[in-house]
């Protein structure tokens, strides 16, 4: 009989019902949001309690740039002003970070050795009309797997991408030690870090973190250098400089843009509302605050100068045709009595 009345059921279309209303009679299961772990996988989380007026809001950033610039260990060596690298000040506002590595696998090779180096005007290289401009080897950071030791204020140009290309005149260098005993991995993580608080501090966007690959050296074979080495993929970037790029991101989205949490809401007393444990949560589960406004950092003042190294063929009215400015403009910026500049001559080109 009990069979029968089974199959008289499915034949009247009726089975699905009793189905259906006896799912009806329980009630949902709730979900504990601090015990709930699905809500991970999404912005606002998939299953959650929000009851007692609680409700999503973008939480603060995990950690501030002071923090993270204490985890990077910067220890300022600077070049002595006026000697060997810093002869000349080269004024500069970073648009760019350069990521380099050393290619120094000596033994102590390490980050301080480096900057005694540049102290005592030991990075020599030869000066030519379209090379170095200075005589010499100079760069910003130098990084190991305990500090990184600065050597130039990131205000100042340094010497080691492109000569007078974008490179030099507008990006601040990273070097990475590479030397026996050294981790490399400590040496990256914290290149990463120092990365993301230079693009904090000055408003960079990861798109500007370059390896020294990135800038063009004319005159040289091969124009883009292989480094750094171990970031590239055969000589260019790739995968190994994306993965590189998601840990600098990641570091400065802990100073910058935090993740939602669960925060207290002015709501009426009483109110509680929850979500099944489908994932689909009842109308009106979750009242989120209003955003908070964005503040929009003011962009950066356009540098009131470039510079341009005289070279063979060139005079201040060609000059000042290429700049958009005007001869006496050039003659005033440089203290120029006359038309006559000698070629290898820096001069201050100001911006009209």
């Amino acid at each position: 009989m009990q069979w029968g009345f089974v199959i008289r059921l499915k034949r009247l279309g009726l089975l699905g019902l009793l189905c259906a209303l006896s799912a009806c009679s329980s009630s949902p299961r709730l979900i504990d949001a601090k015990s709930d772990r699905s809500a991970a996988a999404s912005p606002y989380g998939a299953t959650a309690l929000a009851g007692n007026g609680y409700g999503f809001a973008p939480s603060s950033p995990s950690k501030s740039p002071t923090s993270l610039y204490r985890e990077v260990n910067v220890k300022k060596a600077y070049i002595p002003k006026g000697r060997h690298g810093r002869k000349v000040r080269r004024s500069m506002r970073p648009s760019y970070i350069t990521i380099h590595s050393t290619q120094n696998f000596s033994s102590g090779a390490d980050a301080m050795r480096h900057s005694k180096a540049l102290n005592n005007g030991k990075l020599r290289a030869p000066k030519r009309r379209g090379g170095n401009r200075i005589g010499y080897l100079t760069w910003h950071y130098t990084t190991d797997e305990y500090m990184a030791v600065q050597h130039l204020p990131t205000n100042e140009q340094g010497e080691h991408a492109d000569f007078d290309g974008p490179g030099n005149n507008y990006s601040v260098a990273i070097e990475m030690c590479e030397h026996r005993g050294n981790s490399r991995s400590a040496t990256i993580e914290r290149t990463a870090k120092l990365s993301a608080w230079l693009m904090h501090r000055y408003n960079i966007p990861l798109r500007k973190v370059v390896p020294h690959y990135h800038w063009r050296r004319k005159g040289l074979t091969p124009e883009h250098k292989n480094c750094p080495h171990y970031l590239l993929d055969n000589g260019h970037p790739g995968a190994k400089w994306q993965w590189f790029l998601a840990k600098v991101n990641k570091h400065y989205k802990s100073i910058s843009v935090g993740s939602p949490n669960l925060i207290p809401l002015p709501t009426a007393a009483g109110y509680r509302t929850a979500v099944a444990a489908t994932g689909r949560p009842a109308a009106a589960a979750v009242r989120r605050p209003a955003p908070a406004p964005v503040v929009k950092r003011k962009p950066a003042p356009r540098p009131s100068a470039r510079y341009h190294t005289v070279k063979k063929g060139d005079t201040l009215y060609a000059l000042a045709r290429r700049y958009k400015t005007s001869v006496g403009a050039i003659q005033r910026a440089n203290r120029l009595s006359g038309s006559m500049i000698g070629i290898g001559k820096r001069l201050r080109i100001p911006l009209s």
